[in-house]
């Protein structure tokens, strides 16, 4: 075991699975039984939520999921909420607005259910598989849900970040736009990040950042990889992310993790 560390913290798409791929490799699985049995704490921090994390969410070996970009962290041993951060329904009713004034494709998730308005292709690779665990959007109001993280499918993300958050600074909303990449902006309730779910469950666990190893590929990733101790980024990420890391590790479609991990006396 790796006594400097105590925690080791994956983003799923793009780093545990390939794109469009559900099912994790037997070496990725076989390297979550060896971090589980030298004693590490195993943790996914992702942008899905609980609908669209499919499997993942039942390996016996990963023991939290830090979901929806830092906005929620789930017990997976439980299956309690032991953190949460909504976007407040008011600010949710003015952006619904302004969304239907732009014609903004949008969904959300809460905890009983995905939301999703007719603008929004539901289905897409992403969702399709889970299609079944997302309604209308105007049935929100009747479910008395929450409101953890909004995804706007759009060809002109920069453009619309810039307008949201200029919208949410004008309304006064606690709102803010979490990340962009090239088909889509996330939202959330300001403030929140992947680094700040890492930072909450830490404080529960009493695990400080530096003893957190993170791997991740994507610019949403960035933040994370910088606050933790060792930050690890896929080869196949984007090059913005490989500048923020630590290290670099092969790519997903290699297991790069397991062998970066192997490598590095995490496990024999």
């Amino acid at each position: 075991m790796n006594n400097k560390y105590k925690m080791v913290v994956f983003d799923i798409d793009g780093t545990l699975l390939p794109f469009g791929v559900s099912e994790l490799s037997e070496r990725t699985k076989e390297m979550f039984a060896k971090l589980k049995e030298a004693g590490y704490i195993n943790v996914l921090c992702s942008g899905r939520d609980i609908f669209t994390i499919g499997n993942q969410i039942h390996n016996p070996h990963v023991d939290y999921f830090v979901g929806a970009n830092g906005t929620f962290i789930l017990d997976l041993k439980t299956n309690e909420y032991i953190f949460e951060e909504v976007i407040d329904y008011e600010d949710f009713i003015k952006f619904r607005a302004y969304a239907e004034e732009n014609k903004l494709a949008f969904s959300f998730v809460g905890n009983k259910w995905g939301y999703y308005n007719d603008l929004f292709d539901i289905n897409t690779w992403f969702y399709f598989p889970y299609k079944d665990k997302f309604i209308s959007e105007k049935d929100f109001e009747a479910q008395n849900d929450k409101n953890y993280l909004i995804t706007i499918s759009t060809k002109a993300p920069e453009e619309w970040a810039k307008k949201l958050n200029e919208f949410f600074e004008k309304n006064n909303m606690n709102m803010w736009v979490l990340a962009t990449w090239n088909s889509g902006i996330f939202l959330s309730s300001r403030g929140i990040t992947k680094a700040v779910g890492l930072k909450m469950l830490g404080d529960i666990l009493d695990v400080k950042l530096d003893e957190m190893v993170a791997f991740g590929d994507s610019e949403n990733d960035i933040e994370m990889l910088q606050q933790v101790g060792l930050g690890v980024a896929l080869g196949n990420g984007e090059d913005v992310t490989k500048d923020a890391a630590d290290l670099i590790c092969l790519p997903v479609t290699e297991d790069g993790p397991y062998f970066k991990l192997k490598e590095m006396g995490f496990y024999n």
